[in-house]
């Protein structure tokens, strides 16, 4: 059974106790365990009384034999020595009255001389942590039970028996172990029983449950009063108004509902119901007008029917006409298109001779230009040839001032060779130098000459150059004059070829638009003939049209007559 099967009133009655039913079991299982808790700790801190007053008892004893009211151990009977020790009398102090206090007395002890101190597994174990240092009580809470420890440290009047030196016998007849004061090797152990606490839960378990389920019984009955009232009674009516308006039954009334969600609802319902009563009124009216309106449309395609027959026929003939007029049209764009491709060939052959003639013009500009600067350029070679003549006059002045100076000083040097004869054996290292000398004029003399001639040469040559160079400049101006007379002819001849090639173009452009002008009626007429067959067809489909919307209407009268047979099943 899945739960949306479940009636609402069962949903929302368990909802409304379930919150109580997990509150009540929590405070129930709190309580339970305070009461839990407060036996367990009343049984402890009974447990730290006794364990306090039997350290109460050690140290009193311990004090009256520190004021002398006790005997020293040595000065004792050695029978008598166990039963003044102190530690013992607490130990029987916390003994005697265990049974009647309701708790189990015990002494663990490490290496005990009693054997009833013998540790257990978990005595050992909390005499480990106290040997330790960490804690200075241990609890253990049992099923049944609870242990409390407490450590006994040695004192003073224990190292009589337990002390120093570690190995000899004591009083007692026991070995001494060699333990200090302040060591932990036993401890108190008070078991108290938890049967009474067990009793006191289970009873409580019992009386907290009573009370619970009377609470939860008020609470239902009071949740039951609530959904009675505001859920259940409201949602019958609802069901009410529902099944009646399943029924065909618009005639409900909603009277005077509560403001709540579920009055809310009932009172759309009711609003729904007027709704419909409404609404079914206007399906009728509907229903009324659907069936004259057939009748109408029913004579109206009759009369669509004729005419879509007429207009087929005068279509067909009228495409017919629209059919040859493209064909014509046909005929006249192929001719213009042939036309208009004949001009776009001489238009091409006449850009590309303004072409040619414009890179003519352009070339013999550029001719123009170099004999012009060939021009200049001899021109500017004439008058340097001209600076290297004078230059060459100035150097064969030069090379005659060397000459003239060669012969002078070939004169000194003869005369100094006089001299040197003169002066017999004083004067042949001056005549070696004058001799020397008269050698450098004669080379000086020599290269001057061939310099000379040298110069003379260039003299020639520099005046044929510049003969020839006023020759060409002479050739370079008449080929400039030329060349400019071609260039002004061939900026003619460019103009005219440029303005036949745009009246080609323009005369190109006007046929190719006639073309497509052409063209365009021809599509055009064509487009007509295809519309007006389109008109025919859809003439043939008014005929059939009409034909179907005059079934159609036949079948909505029916359907009309239908929809008022269902009208008729509503009371209103």
């Amino acid at each position: 059974m899945k739960i949306s099967d479940i009636p609402i009133r069962w949903k929302v009655l368990t909802l409304a106790l379930l919150g109580p039913v997990i509150v009540a079991g929590i405070l129930a299982a709190q309580r339970i365990s305070d009461i839990r808790d407060g036996a367990e700790q009343a049984l402890i801190d009974k447990s730290i009384g006794i364990t306090l007053m039997a350290e109460a008892t050690r140290d009193r004893m311990a004090d009256k034999m520190r004021l002398g009211v006790i005997k020293p151990f040595d000065e004792m009977d050695p029978q008598q020595i166990v039963e003044a020790v102190p530690i013992v009398t607490a130990l029987q102090v916390a003994a005697d009255k265990a049974q009647e206090a309701g708790y189990e007395f015990r002494s663990p002890k490490v290496s005990p001389r009693n054997s009833k101190n013998t540790p257990t597994e978990l005595e050992r174990s909390v005499l480990a942590e106290f040997k330790e240092g960490s804690i200075d009580h241990k609890v253990i809470v049992e099923e049944d039970q609870i242990r409390y420890f407490r450590p006994i440290r040695l004192t003073e009047e224990c190292l009589f028996c337990h002390g120093d030196d570690k190995g000899d016998e004591d009083v007692t007849g026991g070995i001494k172990e060699g333990w200090k004061v302040g060591e932990i090797h036993g401890a108190f152990e008070i078991i108290s029983s938890l049967e009474e606490t067990n009793k006191a839960v289970a009873a409580a378990k019992i009386t907290v449950a009573l009370s619970v389920l009377i609470i939860l019984v008020v609470i239902g009955l009071f949740s039951w009063f609530i959904l009675r009232v505001s859920i259940i009674r409201p949602l019958d009516q609802a069901k009410k108004y529902i099944d009646k308006i399943s029924q065909g039954d618009l005639t409900v009334s909603v009277t005077e509902p509560s403001k709540d969600e579920f009055g809310q609802i009932l009172e759309r319902l009711g609003h729904m119901a007027r709704n419909l009563r409404d609404m079914v009124a206007e399906l009728s009216t509907t229903g009324q007008s659907l069936e004259s309106s057939s009748a109408r449309m029913g004579k109206l395609a009759d009369e669509f029917a004729g005419g879509a027959d007429d207009t087929a026929g005068r279509s067909q003939t009228v495409a017919a006409a629209a059919e040859e007029m493209s064909a014509n049209m046909n005929t006249v764009a192929a001719a213009t298109e042939e036309a208009s491709i004949n001009i776009s060939l001489v238009a091409t052959a006449t850009e590309e001779m303004t072409s040619n003639i414009n890179g003519i013009v352009s070339n013999t500009e550029k001719a123009q230009e170099i004999t012009k600067l060939a021009v200049n350029e001899a021109s500017s070679a004439s008058e340097k040839v001209d600076e290297l003549g004078k230059a060459a006059r100035e150097i064969g002045k030069v090379t005659e001032t060397i000459t003239e100076i060669s012969e002078q000083t070939n004169l000194l040097a003869l005369n100094a060779t006089i001299e040197a004869a003169r002066a017999g054996e004083a004067g042949k290292g001056f005549a070696v130098v004058a001799n020397e000398i008269k050698d450098l004029a004669k080379q000086t003399a020599e290269a001057t000459g061939e310099i000379k001639k040298r110069i003379d040469s260039i003299q020639n040559s520099t005046n044929s150059t510049v003969s020839q160079i006023e020759q060409i400049t002479t050739v370079i101006t008449n080929v400039d004059a030329i060349v400019a007379t071609i260039v002004d002819a061939v900026d003619e001849q460019s103009a005219t070829t440029s303005e036949i090639a745009e009246n080609i173009s323009q005369a190109s452009a006007g046929i190719m638009e006639v073309t497509e002008n052409v063209a365009q009626v021809s599509a055009v007429s064509g487009e007509v003939a295809r519309d007006i067959a389109e008109v025919s067809e859809s003439a043939g489909v008014i005929a059939t049209g009409t034909t179907e919307i005059k079934e159609s209407a036949i079948e909505l009268s029916r359907q009309s007559a239908i929809l008022q047979s269902i009208v008729n099943r509503f009371k209103m």
